[in-house]
C-alpha cells in the first residue's frame, strides 16, 4: 500500500517536473528553484563534515546536488522497475558519494 502511493507520488512529481521545463507553466519558477530551496533546508541543520573538506557552507553544495540529483534518478529507474529496492540503491550511491574512510565518523 505505502509502495503504491509512493509510486504515485513519484509518478505525479516526475511528470509536473518534465512539463515544468517549459517557462509558462505555473510550477517553472519552483522546479527551477529546488536545489537551492533544498540547500537552504539542509543547510538549517549542524552538519557534521569532515574536516579535510572544510565547512559544510564552503565544501558540501556540491555534494547535496549531486545527490538530489542521483536520487531523482534513482526514482526514475524504480517507476519503470517497481522491484528496485531504493533503500539498497541509495546504500550503494552513499558510498559513492560519501566515501569510506573518509567519512566513516560522519555517518
Amino acid at each position: 500500500m505505502v509502495l503504491a502511493y509512493l509510486g504515485v507520488s513519484v509518478s505525479k512529481f516526475t511528470v509536473l517536473s518534465a512539463e515544468s521545463l517549459n517557462p509558462e507553466h505555473p510550477l517553472h519558477d519552483e522546479f527551477t528553484a529546488r536545489m537551492d530551496d533544498i540547500w537552504e533546508n539542509y543547510s538549517q541543520y549542524p552538519w557534521l563534515v569532515p574536516p579535510q573538506l572544510g565547512s559544510w557552507k564552503s565544501s558540501m553544495r556540491p555534494v547535496v546536488r549531486k545527490a538530489m540529483e542521483i536520487m531523482d534518478g534513482v526514482q526514475l529507474w524504480w517507476l519503470r522497475k517497481p522491484e528496485v529496492d531504493l533503500c539498497k540503491e541509495w546504500a550503494q550511491m552513499e558510498n559513492m558519494l560519501f566515501p569510506s574512510p573518509l567519512w566513516d565518523a560522519y555517518r
